[in-house]
């Protein structure tokens, strides 16, 4: 009973200092997000620039795939630091210098062509995701060692309530500054911003408080991926996990292509361009109030077998309602349930890895799962080619097909929510 009344009872000052410090940082990082929103504002940038589907296959290739795969390179050196704090600092002060160098191109973006333009959206984009990869391990490691386990679902499920609230008010400014401003001006005026976002976030990680980790001789190359193999061979729900990152993330890659589709079969307008990024943080808001109801009798599991129903229905659904004439209208049911996939997504990706992976290899784990999430790397690539040849029609519904197989590898997880099953799992080995 007192547990319940008091949810940190047992924590220490420093731990109730590093939850609150990760907190801050998710409501600021909310905002900055939301401002250069991958899944519309992005897309609606490249396209406006002059890019097709494969410019768009490219983007979503920097910014979901590398900074998985490039997981892999930094996770060796990282996972030898006694303290990773200062790392995850300099990762996001990168970050913040690549969105306000991007802002100030897009000011003077008349100047250049669209060629020039979209190199060097593609170098800062670049620069930006590589630094987040490299905050990237260094934030679920110290999400493990500073937050105790017994207050990591309440931290996921509040850090998804304010952040839910920050996307909501960055999501109404950012559809005011698209409808009111013109040009390339509102884009780069949207990076500024975000820019600044990410430095009020980072005094979030000035609160972490971390002690020091023990250290083990750096790893060479070759020892890493040994222990790759290694972990894949043994850790059952690691792999399987694996497995289903890879089919989900087809779900997820595929989003930044409907704003295409979308702009071309509807002929959209710039004015409504801010009401689809509006539409899709309004679904992910929503949606927010309903997977807290999920996870707490089904664990994140459940929220990954929602993930892929959403990702087998949503791309069927699109591809129907379009080739049968459905008008613009159809946007407001379809953006706010990606939107839903989306925050689903956000949810469980982190809480997921932070729950299955050991408190002393978190940053290896980190680094291996990025590696193996292949689809969010070449995916975004083969699809784009795809639909250069093909119709967007045929392409997307098959797409759809590969988040809804992975309710088999889902089904093989052992997740916090299954300790009984696997308690008894275990009483009949050793029975």
């Amino acid at each position: 009973m007192d547990n319940k009344k008091k949810p940190f009872s047992g924590a220490t000052k420093n731990q109730k200092l590093s939850y609150s410090g990760f907190l801050i940082h998710g409501v600021f990082l909310a905002l900055a997000v939301t401002f250069t929103e991958i899944n519309t504002v992005l897309p609606a940038l490249i396209v406006q620039s002059g890019g097709a589907e494969i410019h768009i296959g490219i983007l979503t290739t920097i910014m979901v795939g590398l900074p998985l795969v490039s997981q892999l390179l930094f996770s060796p050196f990282l996972q030898s630091r006694k303290k990773k704090k200062p790392f995850l600092l300099i990762g996001i002060y990168a970050r913040m210098t690549a969105f306000f160098l991007i802002g100030v191109l897009l000011f003077s973006a008349d100047r250049y062509s669209t060629a020039a333009v979209l190199a060097m959206i593609y170098g800062g984009l670049m620069l930006f995701t590589l630094s987040g990869a490299f905050a990237g391990i260094t934030y679920v490691s110290l999400i493990g060692s500073t937050i105790p386990g017994n207050l990591r679902k309440k931290f996921f499920l509040n850090k998804q309530f304010f952040w839910s609230i920050g996307v909501f008010i960055s999501g109404i400014l950012t559809r005011f500054i698209i409808s009111t401003e013109s040009g390339m001006y509102r884009y780069g005026l949207l990076f500024v911003m975000a820019a600044s976002m990410l430095a009020l976030a980072s005094t979030g990680f000035w609160l972490i408080r971390e002690e020091p980790a023990a250290v083990s001789p750096q790893s060479k190359k070759v020892s890493i991926f040994k222990s790759m193999f290694k972990i894949l061979k043994s850790d059952q729900t690691f792999r399987n996990y694996a497995l289903t990152a890879n089919l989900l993330s087809a779900s997820i890659v595929m989003i930044p292509f409907y704003m295409k589709i979308f702009i071309t079969s509807y002929e959209i307008k710039n004015e409504f361009i801010g009401t689809i990024v509006l539409l899709q943080i309004g679904g992910m808001v929503l949606s927010n109030l309903i997977w807290p109801r999920i996870v707490k009798p089904l664990g994140f599991k459940g929220l990954l077998r929602t993930q892929a129903v959403l990702g087998g229905i949503l791309p069927f659904l699109t591809a129907v309602a379009v080739s049968a004439g459905a008008d613009y209208r159809i946007i407001y049911i379809i953006v706010p349930l990606l939107g839903a996939a989306s925050g689903a997504h956000k949810m469980s990706s982190e809480a997921v890895l932070v729950q299955i992976s050991p408190d002393d290899k978190r940053a290896l784990y980190s680094g291996i799962y990025g590696a193996l999430n292949l689809t969010s790397a070449l995916f975004p690539l083969l699809l784009a080619a795809l639909l250069s040849v093909s119709s967007w029609i045929i392409i997307l519904p098959a797409a759809g097909i590969l988040p809804v197989l992975s309710l088999l590898p889902i089904r093989k997880m052992v997740c916090p929510v299954d300790i009984e099953k696997a308690k008894d799992s275990m009483a009949m080995k050793n029975f």
